[in-house]
């Protein structure tokens, strides 16, 4: 075929394709539009309308048959432990991972890897899993020395230990703690670890402080040494009221404690930092609980 007939032939080819694709985009535009205007019109009588149902729903997912996948020989674990983490923050879909043997395999691969990325993705789905009580024995339980290893043994490995710290959040939350005050007697270390570096690892100070308030509401005891010196360091230097809420509250847990000691020697810096919550900030939470640690330092002067 002459070269003048090859490109005729293309550009007829082209000009077909693009008046088809405009005409179907043109009909479908048509269609949304007339969609749009009937849901304007429709009366409202100051009641909410229900949404449409979906004509097509979402795939069900085969747990049963992902599970055999979850292991260190899969190539794609990490893409896997993603999809298994987003479906692992739901109940329902909790107990089916955890009937199909997902969760099960979850932990082997815990105990078996040495890739970062892959612990830390695995301890995310299990810090979701620990908000459901009813998993705490099977799951979470038999997994406490590789959380103890980390939050002793890897305290700078900053890609891991924000997960495991959520993990334990969650794992302290509970009435019935699985762990003791032996296994997190590093928070302490890693709280005065972190604080100077709180404009960098604010997730990390976050964590640390709510795990230390959940194990005063279980009286358990830890180092106040070096709470108190990174609790003096927060009140002094940090505007974030998330953080400033979770120091006072510990603080006012340490001095109404009956498991910890308070240490008075402290007393004067900590109504120092008191005073600079009360000169500057506005939270009312805030403000509420500096008010009662100042009368209980002041009652106890």
């Amino acid at each position: 075929m002459p070269y003048s007939t090859k490109s005729i032939f293309v550009g007829i080819s082209v000009g077909v394709c693009t008046v088809l694709g405009t005409f179907l985009l043109r009909k479908w535009l048509q269609r949304y539009e007339q969609d749009t205007e009937n849901r304007t019109q429709a009366p409202n009588n100051g009641k909410k309308t229900e949404k449409a149902r979906r004509t097509t729903g979402a795939p069900t997912v085969d747990f049963y048959k992902l599970a055999p996948a979850v292991s260190v020989r899969n190539p794609q674990l990490s893409v896997l432990l993603k999809f298994l983490n987003e479906k692992s923050a739901f109940k329902a879909q909790q107990e089916q991972l955890r009937d199909s043997g997902c969760l099960t395999n979850v932990n082997k691969v815990l105990w078996n890897t040495s890739n970062p990325a892959i612990k830390s993705i695995c301890f995310k789905i299990l810090a979701n899993i620990a908000t459901n009580p009813d998993m705490l024995k099977d799951f979470i339980k038999p997994i406490v020395p590789l959380v103890f290893d980390t939050i002793t043994k890897d305290q700078e490995d900053t890609d891991v230990l924000p997960n495991v710290l959520n993990l334990l959040v969650n794992i302290t939350s509970h009435d019935e703690c699985i762990m003791c005050e032996y296994n997190l007697r590093a928070i302490p270390q890693i709280l005065s670890l972190y604080t100077p570096q709180i404009n960098y690892q604010y997730d990390i100070v976050l964590s640390s402080l709510k795990i230390l308030i959940n194990m005063t509401c279980q009286e358990m005891v830890f180092d106040l040494t070096l709470v108190y010196m990174a609790m003096i360091h927060l009140l002094h230097g940090c505007r974030n009221n998330a953080i400033l809420l979770r120091v006072l509250t510990l603080l006012r847990n340490i001095l109404t404690s009956k498991s910890l000691k308070h240490d008075y020697k402290f007393d004067d810096e900590l109504m120092r930092g008191i005073g600079t919550v009360l000169s500057c900030n506005e939270d009312k939470d805030c403000l509420d609980i500096a008010n009662q640690i100042y009368r209980l330092i002041s009652d106890n002067s």
